[in-house]
Parts: C-alpha cells; sequence; structure tokens
C-alpha cells in the first residue's frame, strides 16, 4: 500500500507540474486551528493549495480507497484521521474535535465519502459549533477537465489547464438553531466550484 501510494504520490507531482495552479484569499487566513471543507470532486490537486505551516488533518474514509489516500496525503506533509458518515464517525468526531484543541486544522470533505454530492452532511457544522472554529469553504475553478463517472464526478484538470483554488470567508455557527441555515451557506459557497 505504501509503495502504490508513493507512486501515486509521484505522479499527482509530476502531473501538477503541466497545469498552472493558483491560490487566492478572500479575506486572510492566520495559523489558528480552522476548519476547511471542500467538495470531494476536486481534491486531487487541493494539497499544492495547502499552506505547510498550518497544521491539518484530514478527515479521510477506513475502506481501502481511503486507507491509499491517507498514506499518499501524508506524503504531502498532512495528518489524516480515519472516519466518516458511515465507519466509526462518533470515533472521527471526536479525534476531530482533538485535534482542533491541539492547535491542529481539520480539512472535510462534506458530501464524501460516498455522497450524495454536493450534500453537506450536518457533522461538519456540528464540528464547527462544538469546536467554536469556522469553516472556511475552499472551492476549484479548472479552465478544463475531464470528469469520471464515479458518484462525485470526480475532476481530473486536463494538461495545460488552469486551476485556481478560493479559500472563501468563514462561516461561524454559534447556535443549534442555526444548522440548517449554515448547511445552505456552506453549500452555496462551496458550490461555486467548477470546470469550464
Amino acid at each position: 500500500m505504501k509503495i502504490k501510494a508513493f507512486l501515486l504520490y509521484i505522479l499527482i507531482r509530476l502531473y501538477a507540474k503541466l497545469c498552472k495552479i493558483e491560490v487566492k484569499y478572500e479575506q486572510p487566513i492566520g495559523y489558528e486551528p480552522s476548519i476547511f471543507a471542500f467538495w470531494h470532486e476536486i481534491i486531487l490537486f487541493l494539497p499544492f493549495a495547502h499552506d505547510r505551516k498550518r497544521r491539518m488533518d484530514i478527515l479521510v474514509s477506513t475502506h481501502r480507497d481511503g486507507l491509499l489516500a491517507s498514506h499518499t496525503i501524508k506524503y504531502f506533509g498532512l495528518g489524516t484521521i480515519g472516519g466518516s458518515s458511515h465507519r466509526n464517525p462518533q470515533k472521527a468526531f471526536l479525534e476531530m474535535l482533538k485535534a482542533i484543541k491541539n492547535g491542529v486544522s481539520i480539512g472535510i470533505t462534506p458530501d464524501g465519502p460516498k455522497g450524495p454530492r454536493r450534500e453537506v452532511k450536518r457533522g461538519v457544522i456540528e464540528l464547527a459549533y462544538l469546536s467554536k472554529k469556522p469553516i472556511y469553504p475552499v472551492i476549484g475553478k479548472f479552465s478544463s477537465c475531464y470528469r469520471l463517472n464515479s458518484w462525485d464526478k470526480f475532476i481530473i484538470p486536463k494538461p495545460f489547464s488552469k486551476i485556481t483554488f478560493i479559500y472563501k470567508k468563514p462561516i461561524y455557527v454559534n447556535k443549534k438553531l442555526e444548522f440548517d441555515e449554515k448547511i445552505k451557506e456552506l453549500e452555496k459557497a462551496l458550490n461555486e466550484s467548477g470546470c469550464g
């Protein structure tokens, strides 16, 4: 598994050299622990938008594909937490809260690992509420791409395409009564991701 992950890491790095990647921020982001949310479909080159000065753990599934992703992500200098809405959700949730308390940010695909596509699950909102930390929506805009025939319509940028990752303004969750409203707000922000 580790050999496959290393080869995948090398392949992603080489392929990324064929594209132009830029990162933008709607407002400055410090290094306090925060929650970064992004759709599952844009994750292939997302590690290149990560500021390595920021400690971050990514929530990944514990199934076979998730294990490969976990090993690959670590080569990019990111940590991982195993779990999902289907597997060990409570354990993963508590680990994320602990990580935030210890100064580590969390990266999460709120529609992963199996969908429904572009639907925010409640967990990311609850995490923001209990941790009292903001959610930063992260979107990806691709000048041209291929889309896989998968549940998330996974994006593979075409060679020589332009990729822009944008860190949107933070979303704060202060009250339980706001959960449904914040889900819609996060979905609206993340849905600015797109191709072409």
